[in-house]
């Protein structure tokens, strides 16, 4: 088994309403197995805002803006939902701030009014907001298998947030991240 670690990304969001912006990659990749590490960070001067939160992809068509955390809906690909909202919308059964994966043929819309709790493959919740350091996810994709783990204590150790077997995502897509 071979994996590679593609690329290390850092994230910064800014403490502002009304913004979006994303960057991506040039390349396609073309490899089967992948990890991607990303370091972020998420604070703010309020007590209950910290925006809405952002997506790291690996998705068909990049740079395309839109209401998806600042990316197009109805997407071909894979989105690891970073949701910083302090509040839910919607109900559903976890607490914010909260990580998810959707996957999508580019029939499915996100739809922010439920969290994407309908279309949402699997999520953990995740206590990364107002920290003193950078939270880090690791996303894993090997042999049809999706995993995704945290170091949300700054102790470079890795707890599992969940694990889908049975995700098939094609080679030849666009890593990047949009907030």
């Amino acid at each position: 088994m071979q994996i590679l670690t593609f690329l290390h990304v850092t994230i910064v969001i800014l403490d502002e309403q009304s913004m979006a912006g994303s960057v991506w990659n040039q390349q396609k990749c073309y490899i089967r197995n992948w990890e991607l590490v990303v370091d972020f960070k998420v604070s703010g001067k309020g007590k209950d805002l910290f925006g809405d939160g952002f997506v790291v992809w690996y998705a068909r068509d990049r740079m395309i803006n839109g209401p998806v955390f600042g990316s197009k809906d109805l997407f071909s690909g894979l989105a690891i939902i970073i949701d910083t909202y302090s509040n839910h919308n919607g109900p559903h059964n976890h607490q914010h701030p909260y990580i998810s994966a959707m996957v999508n043929n580019g029939t499915l819309t996100y739809d922010h009014d439920r969290d994407g709790t309908h279309t949402q493959l699997a999520g953990c919740e995740a206590r990364f907001r107002n920290v003193e350091y950078s939270t880090v996810i690791k996303i894993r994709y090997d042999n049809d298998v999706l995993s995704v783990y945290t170091d949300l204590e700054n102790k470079n150790e890795w707890k599992e947030c969940f694990t889908v077997d049975s995700v098939e995502l094609p080679t030849g897509y666009y890593f990047g991240a949009s907030a």
